[in-house]
């Protein structure tokens, strides 16, 4: 099982990756609201502190078991939350990675560099497979997979669940020895 390092922010210069904080709070909310990230993700009908608060304790406790590891995308010299990207720990060490952006974050490339800086890491500590899951009609999450290096494995049924409802699933996976 990899054990990852964890405590200190990922960057390339350009984006700023970081856990989630309480100064948070605001543009978490508002990305929680966002129609966008609302599409293709189950979040809270109304966000509100509270769901902040456990959505902060549950970050912090994936942190400490180093099974779910929430970065916050900022891009300085703004300490801005204005995405994230959720790597998380599957079956058989493979990590599976989520990825959202409020329209703060959207159409500027910081998601992609967000990815590739988690990828690189992962890798670099020893993960031997990446992979992500997304809806079919999600063809953004599907570019930025692609555009990454990922690539389509198939389709999997049933296979996540979003609004109430089991749908299908694109699977995409990255290893260590894919071009980039």
């Amino acid at each position: 099982m990899t054990r990852l390092p964890v405590g200190k922010p990922l960057s390339d210069g350009v984006v700023l990756l970081r856990a989630l904080e309480p100064q948070d709070r605001e543009s978490v909310l508002a990305t929680m609201r966002d129609p966008h990230v609302r599409r293709w993700f189950n979040m809270p009908a109304d966000p509100s502190d509270a769901d902040f608060e456990l959505l902060l304790a549950q970050t912090r406790e994936g942190w400490e078991r180093r099974d779910r590891l929430d970065f916050q995308i900022t891009a300085p010299p703004e300490d801005v939350a204005v995405g994230a990207v959720i790597a998380s720990q599957r079956v058989r060490d493979n990590w599976e990675l989520a990825y959202l952006a409020g329209e703060r974050g959207r159409g500027r490339g910081l998601v992609v560099r967000a990815v590739q800086l988690v990828c690189g890491w992962l890798f670099a500590h020893g993960v031997q497979r990446i992979e992500i899951r997304t809806h079919p009609e999600n063809v953004d999450s599907q570019r930025l997979a692609e555009r990454v290096g990922f690539r389509r494995e198939g389709r999997e049924r049933r296979s996540i669940w979003l609004h109430g409802q089991r749908c299908d699933a694109l699977v995409y996976s990255l290893l260590p020895d894919d071009p980039r």
